[in-house]
């Protein structure tokens, strides 16, 4: 039976019966509240294990944790280190004790299971390898164990080259159960309270996470509506009150118009930056089309087609531009990032080139004198035409920039 998110009065969404239960495992016996906390207001009833001295106490733990649970529920893992590596290892063998586990998530393990095994199909399975950030950490030990005449040998752990992946992603194309790999940071880069700790791809790390054990429970999550009512009270009701109440309280929510570099981080510096220069100097003319929507487990990617006259002043587009009476079309790419049902960032892109050639700040001709001797006669600037040829591609010819094209 699917687990459905359902929204409550203070803005969350809560489970329509039972809390699923999450358990984070790491060898400390304390272990980074962040990462706790994060979990936790995601909806998940989190409970921390630590894996103390290891061994067959803590394989008998795990072979029990869904013990107390009823028919039709599961329970989550996410385990960090040699826990992870441990956690692999138990469940990597079918067992009718684990048969209640829906996910298991494994950061940064010490050592994998053999990439050309598969685990079983009645959970789900991600691990997060650190490919280090130096030539002698990007290695990770793999544990296999012989088999002759069909008889099973001791297990044998030997060390291999953490790969940076395919594409950008750090996809390892060469395991069986879904791995990836995070380039320059090491073990721990999950983690608040470690030196380790690096943001980018902690986050990156975390929406896959995210996804994986909600995909696990069977959970299905409505983004679009908090975010459709940020647009709203941002471009047509402009209320600055109703609009801060769509961002969470932690981690700090925080906005970066990406060109111009305006915004703010946390809830009063936002509230400034809405109320005193976003919301009352917007033209009368401006307009604004959704021309695509991505919504992923913890974000929503927006492509929008705006279009105005400069007849105001527009901080967060043109800061201390005065007026031009020019209009102005052009695409624009926000990024919105989700925690607990609410907006924790907003990161948006546009083409400023095109607003400033639009707006007569720059022209294509004045091309500087070492460029001109070697044969360019105008910048590689796209006005108009680059929005417009987003709203149908076949309106502007492609390549004339190119000369020999």
């Amino acid at each position: 039976m699917a687990l459905q998110y359902l929204a409550t009065s203070n803005g969350w969404l809560s489970f329509d019966h039972c809390t699923p239960v999450l358990y984070v495992t790491a060898e400390d016996e304390e272990f980074d509240t962040e990462t706790l906390r994060a979990w936790r207001d995601e909806g998940f009833n989190v409970k921390y294990v630590p894996m103390g001295k290891g061994g067959k106490t803590y394989v008998n733990t795990l072979h029990h944790l869904g013990d107390n649970m009823s028919i039709g529920e599961r329970y989550a893992i996410v385990a960090f280190g040699d826990a992870a590596s441990v956690c692999l290892e138990v469940y990597s063998e079918p067992k009718t004790s684990t048969s209640k586990l829906c996910s298991l998530i494994a950061y940064y393990p010490s050592s994998i299971p053999d990439p050309r095994q598969r685990f079983s199909a009645s959970f789900r399975v991600l691990v997060h390898l650190a490919q280090g950030s130096g030539p002698e950490d990007n290695s990770v030990g793999v544990t296999r164990r012989p088999e002759v005449l069909g008889l099973q040998g001791k297990r044998k752990t030997v060390r291999k080259r953490i790969t940076s992946g395919i594409g950008a992603g750090g996809l390892q194309s060469k395991i069986e159960y879904p791995a990836f790999t995070y380039e320059g940071v090491d073990p721990g880069f999950a983690e608040h309270d470690l030196d380790e700790y690096d943001a980018v791809a902690d986050a990156l790390a975390w929406s896959r996470s995210l996804s994986m054990v909600r995909r696990g429970f069977g959970a299905e999550v409505d983004l679009e509506r908090v975010w459709e009512d940020n647009v709203e009270s941002k471009f047509h009701t402009r209320n600055a009150n109703k609009l801060l109440e769509t961002y969470v309280a932690h981690p700090t929510p925080f906005v970066n118009f990406t060109p111009t570099m305006t915004g703010g981080m946390g809830h009063e510096e936002l509230k400034r930056f809405y109320r005193d220069y976003f919301l009352p100097n917007a033209p009368p003319s401006f307009h604004m089309r959704l021309i695509s929507r991505t919504i992923g487990v913890d974000r929503i990617v927006d492509e929008l087609y705006i279009q105005f006259k400069h007849t105001t002043d527009m901080p967060w587009v043109l800061p201390c531009v005065k007026p031009t009476n020019k209009k102005v079309e052009i695409v624009v790419v926000s990024l919105v990032g989700m925690r607990a049902g609410k907006i924790w960032s907003e990161r948006i892109y546009w083409d400023q080139a095109s607003v400033l050639f639009q707006v007569g700040l720059l022209e294509p001709e004045e091309v500087p004198e070492k460029f001109k001797k070697e044969g360019l006669e105008m910048l590689p600037v796209a006005g108009s035409e680059a929005a417009r040829k987003i709203m149908d591609f076949e309106a502007e010819e492609s390549n004339d920039m190119i000369d020999d094209w």
